[in-house]
């Protein structure tokens, strides 16, 4: 059966009709073909993907992948489960997420015990008061984990821990170290309590706790040195010259109480500044007024809202397209920016109403407050993904595709950075990535791209070099 489906295809790769086969066949005989086509795919291993008529099937094959997962040439995290007939997805349809006719099955993250040796207290920029569990090192999924999250002082709480225990890690998404509890039987007496901060840890003042996540009560204040230097960030706002030795002296002179302030600064007062000549003056001066003509995703990075960092910022932006828009979304509207679940959206609208007043002086000073070229985007439903779909976004050389950089850029692309390739990337229409996988469409690899090519090559990735990539997105450089 096989062999024919596969010579079929082929004689339908000749007669232009292969698209539309593929889209008409079951899942199985797809994957049959890419297969037969010398693809790598699970169908030589263990995992390989079956057709299951009964919930007693899929739990049954859940099961079995789960057990040769440890002895597995490669990693997983999950199993998807799929309707295997065109006809049984397109009755499904599609959510404004994902569709109905699919879900993924989490497998339970891999385990060890360790020692948990001590407990260190960090305040972030935003003034989040955050423990870090500092253990005693244990190879972990391929890597030595020294440090794991423990989110805060109710989690420490609630887990019992206590220093000197021995807890079992994983890593939570296959990727952040995080401590799950302590293994109470092989405690020996000698353990004892955590000890809980009473002051901010970083500047001695005081801790607010009235919710689970504590917080200096100086807020952004409290490390507004951090603050200020991520601002003005070259991912960000990307002010040259602008170094934490520079920010103190500001911060001392009274000029600057966060990065809004830099916008309103004179020569005469930057050049009252100790070791501050006319020269290094103008070119400090000339950088901040350069930043105020970052677009609207850098400005919002740059605000350190929690939950979010340079990709979500410029989902946030191009959703938007504005920050009256921004602020003017309530947390359901926020959780309709693509990564941005329930839980996260409230905190967001919460934090940009805290941030209110340091917007308003962005605004006042002339900061940029739309995203160049944002364009209302389509409900992502079953029409959209049509072929016959005529919108904007459609007609954009990378629409649709997930694109991974890699290795030195040269050429057009050589003085980009790699935030800036990601926002080429996101401006023509993909969906920038840090790593590869079969959900891969391109991968753009320069000199030296080592392992994600090799994966790419395995995977079957379609590869090109920066010179073809900069001939495909030559009008969003």
């Amino acid at each position: 059966m096989k062999t024919k489906l596969v010579k079929g295809l082929l004689h339908d790769m000749g007669n232009g009709t292969l698209h539309v086969r593929l889209r008409e066949l079951p899942h199985s005989e797809v994957m049959a073909w890419v297969t037969g086509q010398g693809v790598q795919t699970t169908a030589a291993t263990p995992v390989a993907g079956i057709v299951a008529e009964t919930l007693v099937q899929v739990q049954g094959r859940i099961e079995q992948i789960a057990t040769v997962r440890p002895e597995l040439p490669f990693n997983i995290d999950g199993i998807v489960i799929k309707c295997d007939l065109v006809v049984d997805q397109s009755q499904a349809g599609f959510s404004s997420r994902a569709p109905r006719w699919a879900i993924a099955y989490k497998l339970p993250a891999t385990e060890k015990i360790t020692k948990l040796l001590g407990v260190e207290w960090n305040t972030g920029r935003s003034g989040i008061i955050a423990p870090r569990a500092v253990l005693e090192p244990v190879e972990l999924d391929g890597s030595v984990v020294t440090y794991a999250t423990l989110h805060n002082v109710a989690d420490i709480t609630r887990r019992g821990l206590m220093l000197g225990d021995s807890v079992t890690v994983y890593k939570a998404g296959d990727v952040i170290p995080r401590v799950e509890a302590p293994v109470v039987h092989l405690r020996t007496g000698d353990e004892r309590p955590i000890p809980i901060p009473q002051v901010c840890p970083t500047c001695g003042d005081a801790i607010d706790a009235s919710q689970e996540r504590w917080r200096c009560v100086r807020g952004r204040a409290c490390r507004v040195i951090a603050s200020i230097g991520y601002a003005a960030g070259r991912d960000q706002l990307d002010i040259e010259g602008l170094a934490e030795s520079r920010i103190q002296q500001l911060l001392d002179a009274g000029l600057i109480a966060d990065f809004a302030d830099l916008f309103y600064l004179t020569r005469e007062q930057v050049l009252g500044l100790e070791r501050m000549g006319a020269t290094s003056t103008d070119n400090l001066l000339a950088a901040i007024e350069r930043a105020k003509a970052q677009p609207l995703s850098r400005v919002f990075c740059a605000l350190g809202v929690r939950g979010t960092g340079r990709s979500m910022s410029r989902r946030i932006a191009r959703h938007f397209g504005s920050m009256d828009a921004i602020r003017a979304a309530d947390a359901e509207a926020i959780e309709a920016v693509e990564g941005i679940g329930p839980k996260k959206a409230p905190g967001v609208v919460a934090e940009l109403v805290e941030l209110a007043d340091l917007i308003d002086k962005l605004v006042k000073a002339g900061v940029t407050m739309t995203e160049p070229g944002w364009a209302p985007s389509a409900a992502p439903d079953a029409d959209a993904r049509a072929d016959t779909d005529t919108s904007g976004a459609s007609e954009l050389p990378l629409a649709g595709m997930s694109v991974v950089v890699t290795g030195a850029m040269s050429g057009a692309l050589e003085a980009l950075t790699r935030n800036q390739m990601n926002e080429l990337i996101e401006r023509a229409g993909g969906r920038s990535s840090s790593s590869v996988s079969a959900k891969t469409s391109l991968l753009v690899a320069g000199e030296k791209a080592g392992s994600k090519r090799t994966k790419a090559e395995s995977l079957g990735v379609r590869i090109v070099g920066p010179e073809e990539f900069a001939g495909l997105v030559g009008l969003f450089i």
